[in-house]
């Protein structure tokens, strides 16, 4: 298991389902979990509700991950501020993946967000999105990539809820 996966899915029990909600994907309508983890440090997590399509999936075999610090409220959540920036950064990086990108997941907490894109070629996005952070004061951000064709890290957080 990897990063966040393998940490939500060793709190078992401490994961529960706060709300679903409802997000425009290219498919249309899609189911969202968010995930608290009780006690300790506070992390929330939104995922898709389920699996894309073994199709979709493979048309996206690449997860791109984009992690942030922000100003933490001493709960380690974000601020109010940090929430509306949040709001602008996922803004433009939706703009900058397009159709090319989809959006499965973020984990918030502990001081840093992490939003998690499965895309179909690394390559295309790479430049808009150093040019996007390049262009915004300085903010400590770490993107990385890497093959993930069966989308495991949001299986395994799914997994880890059911």
């Amino acid at each position: 298991m990897r990063g966040a996966a393998r940490l939500l899915c060793s709190l078992g029990a401490a994961l529960f389902v706060l709300s679903a909600a409802a997000s425009e994907s290219l498919e249309g309508k899609q189911d969202w979990l968010v995930l608290e983890r009780k006690g300790g440090t506070p992390e929330i997590v939104t995922v898709l509700g389920k699996l894309p399509a073994l199709a979709k999936r493979a048309r996206f075999p690449t997860l791109l991950t984009v992690a942030w610090g922000y100003a933490a409220l001493p709960n380690g959540m974000p601020t109010e501020d940090e929430l509306v920036r949040a709001h602008e950064l996922y803004s433009n990086l939706d703009r900058i993946l397009g159709q090319g990108g989809v959006y499965a997941m973020t984990r918030t907490g502990d001081g840093g967000r992490t939003v998690y894109y499965y895309v179909r070629d690394v390559a295309t996005h790479s430049e808009a999105i150093r040019h996007y952070f390049d262009s915004l004061p300085p903010i400590s951000v770490k993107v990385t990539a890497r093959d993930e064709p069966g989308w495991d890290s949001v299986k395994e957080v799914l997994d880890g809820v059911r």
